[in-house]
């Protein structure tokens, strides 16, 4: 076999030399890029991964997306959670060549569920009832909130006017008065009445009363609240009060749709009567719709001449018997006022027997006559539901709620949800203000040859 010498000449070395350099370079910057791209692909699983922990109870029972950074306890942890999104961050960092290492790891900002008045909150209830109920059952409820609180309130400003003008012929009663006895003296049935206590007169003789209490110091609308950090910001939400009312009526409980295993029976009671007991929170409801009653059935016994002729007439009774002609309209007044109020309590009653009651009374509606109201305790004992016309318990406590300020509604509807997620397993230390909505992040990698990328993450639930 013959052999053959070969030899490079110094321009082909050179050429080799140039060209091993630029594949040298070259993957050295592929190397460099893809670490890069490693380090944000990093940022984003170590992110994405601390808000895959949901409060999960949150949002089966409420329809609210949180991250409960307490994690078991009462204080927001940054560093629990930079530490895990550190070991979220590590095994990505693992899967290649480029060596790339966390070189620090920090929480620029976060946004909590109670910062901004309860922005977040709001936001995220807002979401939840449009899913839900849709725009078209919003505005109807809107329109029917808005049509009976205005007549309701124009019925307060005609019962605050007192009563109107009307000429009746009460010489009759003045000449031959009846008599009056304890048991057939309006005025004094009506001053008895107001004197007894309230629930037993309107609550249905075979239902008990909760006893269920909180204590109002550890609630989320009692204590000073953790604040978030950094310039993030809730992001706007068109919540509103209407919104918010309709989210405590479906997720909370009432007089007479309980939830079972709350903190209290009577959540939406709470949110209006803010007290500590169920009872309590009852007995202020109960106080509220009559008023509501009261004003309403005083405008309807001031524009019926028959009812204003047969209060008159009682007046007149009652002032010749005592001698007091001078008093008769004031005593008309009192016997209007005390008629309205017994007619209340027997309106409440059928609200809490399940049964309706219309905004304005009829001639057909209206239960109580005069000639009865020695019989008042023994009707009060009735429990017999008249009628399903009208506006029913939860109806009236649309309108009560209406009446309050969106972030009343929205502290307390927190104070019982925080009540209700600490009665489960292991969740006793948990505060809503410890609940993340949004999260900042940077982090600095170290990659190959040395160099540092920063990675800054925002998300949230609300994105």
């Amino acid at each position: 076999m013959k052999k053959c010498r070969g030899s490079m000449t110094i321009t082909m070395c050179l050429i080799f030399s140039i060209l091993l350099s630029l594949l040298l370079s070259g993957i050295q910057l592929a190397r460099t890029q893809a670490g890069r791209i490693q380090a944000m692909h990093a940022a984003d699983t170590g992110i994405y991964s601390i808000f895959a922990q949901y409060d999960k109870d949150l949002l089966d029972s409420y329809d609210l997306f949180y991250l409960d950074a307490g994690y078991g306890g009462s204080q927001v942890n940054p560093s629990f959670i930079v530490r895990q999104m550190e070991s979220f961050m590590k095994p990505t960092l693992e899967t290649s060549l480029t060596r790339c290492q966390i070189q620090s790891c920090a929480i620029t900002g976060y946004v909590l569920s109670t910062d901004e008045n309860a922005r977040s909150f709001m936001g995220q209830v807002s979401r939840a009832v449009k899913n839900q109920l849709g725009t078209q059952a919003i505005s109807s409820l809107r329109d029917f909130l808005e049509q009976t609180d205005s007549t309701l309130k124009n019925q307060e400003e005609q019962k605050e006017q007192g009563l109107p003008d009307m000429e009746f012929d009460v010489t009759e009663a003045e000449e031959h008065p009846p008599a009056f006895t304890e048991t057939n003296n309006p005025i004094a049935i009506l001053k008895r009445l107001r004197e007894l206590g309230i629930l037993g007169l309107v609550l249905p003789s075979d239902r008990q009363v909760s006893q269920k209490e909180i204590s109002l110091t550890d609630t989320l609308s009692h204590r000073t609240l953790q604040k978030g950090m950094g310039t993030l910001q809730s992001q706007n939400s068109d919540s509103g009060k209407l919104l918010m009312q309709a989210y405590v009526m479906d997720k909370l409980g009432n007089y007479i749709t309980e939830k079972d295993g709350h903190a209290l029976s009577y959540e939406a009671e709470y949110i209006i009567g803010g007290r500590a007991s169920d009872e309590e929170n009852l007995k202020a409801t109960v106080h509220r719709l009559i008023a509501i009653r009261e004003a309403a059935n005083c405008v309807y016994l001031y524009t019926d001449p028959q009812k204003r002729e047969e209060a008159a007439m009682t007046a007149a009774a009652l002032c010749s018997l005592l001698l007091i002609p001078e008093g008769m309209a004031i005593a008309e007044a009192l016997i209007i006022a005390g008629w309205a109020y017994a007619e209340s309590l027997l309106d409440v009653r059928q609200l809490m027997l399940g049964g309706s009651v219309p905004a304005i009374k009829s001639t057909e509606s209206w239960q109580l006559n005069l000639s009865q109201i020695g019989q008042i305790f023994t009707l009060l004992q009735s429990d017999t539901i008249r009628s399903h016309s009208g506006l029913n318990y939860q109806n009236y406590l649309h309108l009560l709620l209406y009446s309050s300020s969106e972030q009343t509604q929205a502290f307390r509807c927190m104070d019982m949800i925080e009540q209700n997620i600490r009665t489960l397993p292991k969740r006793s230390s948990f505060y809503m203000d410890s609940c993340i909505e949004s999260l900042e992040t940077e982090t600095i990698f170290t990659g190959p040859q040395q160099k540092t990328w920063s990675a800054v993450r925002t998300y949230g639930y609300d994105m």
